[in-house]
């Protein structure tokens, strides 16, 4: 591997073969299998014949009563440019989002300085005409109002995208059936509709804000494009193992097949939601909040009625200082 003959690997002591930074390292191995212990994976560098470096991975036993150690070394070259990739590569995925998120603040004020300036001009020119403006004029000035407040809507939550996941947040302890009565009361359900709990809700040690920030999407979601005047959303969970599994199903219209993958995109939102116009940023929010946890996030329906959201949420995170 190193390419030495066994007469050159003899003549020296190992660790004149050992890279310097990595000899304190070795050393202290060594100790270990002086002890009895065993060294499982580990890594150090060894200089070639033709004065490279080779990164080595190696697992030794010693055996003190015959005064031997037995190891075996791989070479991990390729494994090691590959973590030195991905590591770049991760750098520069940081810093993209850094740069989107810094972008996206900057173009969040700069668009919403004139909005507010439109608006403004609108309540004045309302205050200053009175009754002489037509009646048509009050209600373009209308349909102004309710363009500018969408657009406002819009920047907002696509300040609340870039910004997902990105936080660095601390668990606490959330009862999520405390969370969904919470949540319900904020919403402020039209008449006829209800949110209801079925079985036990688990109390979990996690990031209050994005999982209510999740749930606040479904549930807003299955209210405001529910076809009927009135409708039932329910809410339960199942724990297993280090997760658990929650499910929002609601009996509004189904969803096809094919549009089941295209709701989680960025500004794709249902033929039916032309009733119910949004920014079509929510369930993108929802998946990209569901991820940044390491769950998942998926929707079923038979596509005549009703449609069951599930997600995964781990029941327990760690501290970001942990």
């Amino acid at each position: 591997m190193l390419g030495y003959s066994n007469g050159e690997l003899l003549s020296r002591s190992f660790i004149e073969f050992v890279h310097p930074d990595d000899r304190d390292s070795t050393l202290e191995r060594v100790e270990e299998l002086a002890k009895g212990l065993p060294v499982v994976d580990f890594k150090n560098r060894y200089r070639a014949k033709n004065g490279a470096y080779r990164w080595l991975s190696w697992r030794s036993a010693s055996l003190p009563e015959q005064g031997l150690i037995y190891a075996v070394a791989r070479d991990i070259a390729d494994e090691k440019r590959v973590q030195e990739r991905l590591a770049r590569q991760a750098e520069e995925l940081a810093r993209s989002n850094a740069d989107l998120e810094r972008f996206a603040y900057v173009a969040s004020h700069d668009l919403r300085a004139p909005l507010r300036s439109i608006a403004q001009l609108a309540e004045w020119i309302r205050e200053e005409s009175a009754t002489a403006l037509p009646d048509e004029a009050r209600e373009h000035l209308t349909l102004l109002d309710e363009q500018v407040r969408r657009l406002d809507g819009l920047i907002e939550d696509l300040l609340r995208f870039a910004r997902a996941g990105h936080e660095r947040v601390a668990g606490e302890q959330v009862d999520t059936a405390t969370m969904i009565g919470e949540l319900t009361s904020l919403l402020a359900l039209p008449r006829g509709f209800l949110v209801e709990i079925e079985g036990e809700m688990p109390v979990l040690h996690t990031a209050r804000a994005p999982l209510e920030q999740v749930f606040r999407n479904l549930l807003s979601n299955a209210i405001e494009h529910h076809d009927r005047s009135t409708g039932t959303v329910r809410v339960s969970a199942i724990s297993s193992g280090e997760r658990v599994e929650f499910v929002v199903a609601d009996d509004g219209p189904g969803i096809p097949e094919q549009q089941r993958e295209r709701i989680f995109k960025m500004f794709e939102t249902l033929p039916s939601s032309a009733e119910h116009p949004g920014s079509g940023i929510g369930l993108a929010l929802v998946r990209r909040l569901v991820e940044a946890f390491g769950g998942r996030v998926w929707v079923e329906s038979t596509g005549e009625r009703g449609a069951t959201f599930r997600f995964t949420w781990p029941q327990r995170i760690e501290d970001p200082d942990a």
